[in-house]
């Protein structure tokens, strides 16, 4: 299983989901067709997850690939229009200077996590929301599976405490047993030897014998049953648990893509950047107002830059270094690059999966046909 072993290497999440799935499978030969129909659903529902992450994938894609297309216009500039455009990020970069002294005067996010918050500026509040909410069902699903693995011990203590009084009870049995052909012999011995009457003593026998049969009857259909109800009980808590992991394994993927995306560790983290953000902006706002320079010459970059048909003009105003720096524009070239190649990357990858998920489903179809 070659592919399984490359899924572990790339994503051990995703490895994790699809051998929920065949857990999952294999439990649907055991139960019933009811069973079997939450689990097909169960499978659809993560090729669907997989449906919208490349979507996702794409349109990350594209947009990566035009701010590319972007650089070689602005490369291929005339030299005037290009003085033009280095001349408005000149301005704009002095500006930013004198920002940043006025921004020194509190507490300001380091330059990295505020240009993602300004890029992001729109969605971040939305996706704030989201990330709560993400982080809220993911502490909850892990207590049911803490729930679960609870549950878990307690069924395994009861089923070894059965198989316990089962290997009691086949003892006994064997223990009593001979214990009455030793009495039986005993009381024929005294029999012909003395000639007493032993009539008494062997219903004594009888009748002792009876109630150790009957008590072990008893105990071993009660540790049967509780062996059967056991195994049911596990059987669905191993449903159950398998279930729970699938939807943990894309809660957990969804998070650690917002993570990655805003630079933090956690909701808590995005919070206090956007607080911090939020501030500054005000802040920048107020000296924007009193000057109105930056406004100015942010227009004419945007404008200029527009007029030779760069789409995301805007982006350019929280880069002008790269527009006056070719080491910068490298940078930022190789930056856009390794992204696209990653975001290349995570698409192949769930197209793989994802086909790999259509045919464990196709399997699946066929298992229940």
């Amino acid at each position: 299983m070659r592919w399984k072993k490359h899924l572990k290497k790339r994503n051990g999440n995703t490895a994790d989901a699809l051998d929920a799935i065949r857990e999952l499978k294999k439990q649907a030969k055991k139960n019933n067709a009811e069973n079997a129909q939450q689990i097909e659903q169960a499978v659809r529902e993560q090729i669907a997850e997989l449906e919208g992450q490349i979507r996702a994938s794409e349109q990350e894609y594209d947009a990566v690939t035009s701010y590319l297309t972007d650089i070689q216009k602005i490369e291929r500039m005339e030299p005037a229009q290009r003085q033009i455009v280095n001349d408005a990020a000149r301005a704009i970069i002095n500006l930013n200077r004198e920002r940043q002294k006025f921004q020194n005067n509190g507490e300001r996010l380091a330059g990295d996590k505020y240009r993602v918050m300004e890029r992001y500026e729109k969605e971040i509040p939305d996706e704030m929301r989201n990330m709560y909410e993400q982080e809220q069902y993911q502490n909850m699903v892990k207590g049911d599976l803490r729930q679960l693995e609870g549950e878990r011990a307690v069924i395994q203590y009861e089923i070894d405490d059965a198989e316990d009084k089962k290997h009691f009870v086949k003892n006994l049995a064997i223990g009593s047993g001979i214990l009455q052909v030793f009495l039986f012999g005993t009381l024929l011995a005294l029999y012909l030897i003395t000639g007493t009457n032993m009539t008494l003593p062997l219903l004594l026998i009888v009748a002792m014998t009876a109630a150790i049969a009957a008590y072990i009857a008893a105990i071993a259909v009660k540790c049967e049953n509780i062996l059967q109800e056991s195994v049911f009980k596990m059987n669905r808590v191993i449903q159950l648990t398998n279930k729970i992991k699938i939807k943990l394994v894309n809660c957990t993927n969804t998070l650690e893509y917002c993570y990655d995306k805003y630079k933090v560790e956690s909701y808590r983290e995005l919070a206090a950047n956007w607080e911090k953000y939020v501030q500054t902006k005000d802040e920048e706002r107020r000296y924007r107002n009193s000057s109105g320079f930056l406004e100015q010459y942010s227009a004419e970059l945007i404008s200029t830059l527009r007029r030779h048909g760069v789409a995301d003009a805007e982006i350019w105003i929280y880069q002008t270094e790269a527009l006056l720096e070719e080491r910068e524009m490298v940078e930022v070239r190789h930056h856009l690059n390794e992204r696209r190649r990653k975001i290349r990357e995570r698409l192949e990858f769930n197209t793989e999966q994802l086909a790999m998920c259509r045919a464990e489903l196709a399997a699946f179809s066929d298992t229940k046909g």
